[in-house]
């Protein structure tokens, strides 16, 4: 091989990488938006919460709004991962702007819906935990996206920061809801781990998964996505002892009192 083929390879090698993580992003965005449809197939066609029953009616409209902004938050994940594979940055920026409002308001409408659901129906979570367990899940859920989404939109301009924090944002927020919807993926972990533990299982296995293909797909760790996604495990070993604990419990009382 000539120098001159010897360069031009080199020069390849990177775009081949950088397009192999767009696909990446695209497909993984893909598959989180099959979970979340799947998930909450009951509660889009029939308006049902988690339990099979209505949805707390004194915050009916919260909930079909936070349900909605959610939605339009995983599509826009898919149409922005679908921006960039085909190469559309400004249009990609330009939506980044309507991303940044849609996170905020998603932070400030979950821990709405959060505190105003275990207030209203405390024993609406009687079965899962207590209502006072699962909200520290709830919040702990909501306030990850919010950190995550900050990180990302904050390095918006490095494409190595942005991508895996906002993907990772979204895998936070959305996995645990969607799986803990599907009675085949969530029922056999809930039946082996009684413990408030059990609702990150599904997506923290699926967390390792994505990292292990990522470095298949890419040849490469990506050392901002491991340790966004050890964050996230860190985190949730966190809430599962502040869950448990007699601070918690009393904090919480005010919520639900």
């Amino acid at each position: 091989m000539s120098s001159s083929s010897a360069v031009a390879v080199a020069a390849r090698a990177p775009i081949t990488r950088e397009r192999a993580e767009r696909v990446f992003y695209l497909l993984s965005a893909g598959f989180l938006l099959v979970i979340v449809a799947m998930g909450f197939q009951q509660y889009y066609l029939h308006g049902q919460a988690s339990n099979g029953g209505p949805v707390t009616q004194k915050i009916a409209p919260l909930v079909f709004l936070h349900g909605i902004a959610m939605s339009t938050w995983i599509i826009l994940l898919v149409v922005q991962s679908g921006l960039i594979v085909r190469g559309n940055r400004k249009l990609h920026m330009s939506l980044g702007v309507v991303g940044a409002v849609l996170a905020a308001f998603l932070v400030i409408l979950g821990l709405i819906a959060a505190i105003t659901s275990v207030h209203y129906n405390p024993d609406g979570y009687k079965d899962v935990w207590g209502a006072r367990r699962f909200l520290s899940l709830m919040l702990t859920n909501i306030l990850g996206f919010g950190v995550l989404a900050g990180i990302g939109l904050k390095y918006r301009r490095r494409p190595e920061v942005h991508r895996p924090m906002m993907f990772l944002a979204t895998l936070f927020v959305a996995a645990p809801a969607g799986f803990f919807r599907i009675p085949l993926i969530i029922d056999p972990i809930m039946g082996a781990i009684h413990t408030i533990l059990a609702p990150w299982v599904p997506m923290l296995v699926l967390g390792v998964l994505l990292v292990l293909i990522k470095r298949l797909v890419t040849g490469s760790w990506d050392r901002y996505f491991a340790a966004g996604f050890v964050g996230i495990i860190l985190v949730c070993v966190l809430q599962f002892f502040v869950a448990s604990s007699a601070w918690w419990y009393r904090v919480a009382g005010w919520v639900t009192a």
